[in-house]
């Protein structure tokens, strides 16, 4: 083999290997994103609601129900356009209370006592000062 081949043969090995040496070193590197995308489920350990509902005066009604599997202490807000103040609670599946009763004004927040994780469904349970709808927001 002449000397002008052999060079020839040397160059184009060097230039494979250097191929696919950058290939294997590339393929190889860590992804930090590996396995998300923008569809991904962002975990949310709480409560998080906003809506109206409508209160009466001498009883309590159930406002919105929430599974806890972290301890939670939602912050309730009374919207400052609802009728009056609001006195709000927390029970369990059993209908038992879970912490103490928070009386709230309208444009006002209050932050419930800690609900304890893995304890299954509670519910948020408010009456009002005026019989009405209150819109209120928990965080």
């Amino acid at each position: 083999m002449n000397l002008a081949k052999k060079v020839a043969l040397l160059s184009s090995s060097c230039v494979l290997a250097l191929a696919l040496g950058g290939v294997a070193g590339a393929s190889a590197a860590p992804n930090p994103d590996a396995g998300q995308n923008a569809y991904d489920p962002i975990i949310v350990p709480y409560v998080n609601w906003s809506g109206s509902a409508y209160l009466t005066t001498n009883a309590f009604s159930n406002v919105t129900s929430s599974n806890n599997f972290f301890d939670d202490s939602p912050t309730v807000t009374n919207d400052a356009n609802s009728p009056g103040t609001i006195t709000v609670r927390i029970v369990n599946s059993s209908g038992e209370q879970v912490g103490g009763t928070k009386t709230i004004a309208a444009g006002k927040s209050a932050v419930m006592d800690t609900i304890p994780w893995n304890s299954g469904t509670y519910t948020l349970q408010a009456k009002g000062s005026k019989a009405g709808y209150y819109n209120i927001s928990i965080d």
